[in-house]
């Protein structure tokens, strides 16, 4: 009797599971997408009963701007080229995920602490006295090279560069 209850329960689950429409879900890009970058802009689906459906990740960069108190939330999220653009942006959670260059961390000191410019933080405080002895700068020592303390007298005189300038007088003289 036992054998035949495990039959009767095996034959129905494996009934039950084949009558049951088998549904793939699936996530694609259409052949000819709304915007470019549709990748970066739109999520794409395909719904089970064959209607898709769009939805925007956030907001775009021209809503931002008509809408300041928008900025600084998770809808917002400026490309780098609009942070550099707008340099009073990159400080901000709206730039947070910006790659920076060199040349626009050197000219925005202010940027040390922000993850654009993180893997500039040594030419960063090699280029300000004040900023070279700030708490900032403090991991900085360790990857300051001996070039970059002596190509300027008050660094080299500062603590950023004793570790690689440890006799002041190979430092420039001050004028």
């Amino acid at each position: 009797m036992l054998s035949y209850q495990i039959f009767f329960y095996l034959t129905t689950g494996l009934l039950a599971a084949n009558a049951l429409p088998q549904v793939k879900l699936l996530s694609k890009l259409p052949k000819n997408p709304i915007e470019t970058p549709a990748p970066d802009v739109w999520a794409w689906g395909v719904h089970p009963n064959g209607l898709g459906y769009k939805a925007r990740n956030g907001l775009s960069v021209d809503q931002c701007f008509k809408n300041p108190n928008l900025i600084d939330t998770p809808a917002c999220k400026f490309p780098a080229e609009v942070c550099i653009e707008y340099p009073e942006f990159a400080s901000r959670s709206v730039c947070a995920d910006a790659i920076y260059p060199k040349k626009f961390c050197l000219a925005n000191l202010v940027l040390l602490t922000a993850n654009g410019c993180k893997q500039f933080k040594t030419d960063m405080c090699a280029a300000d006295v004040k900023l070279a002895e700030s708490e900032n700068c403090a991991g900085a020592a360790e990857d300051i090279t001996f070039l970059q303390c002596v190509g300027d007298a008050q660094i080299c005189r500062a603590k950023i560069c004793d570790k690689r300038v440890s006799n002041k007088d190979f430092c420039p003289p001050l004028v």
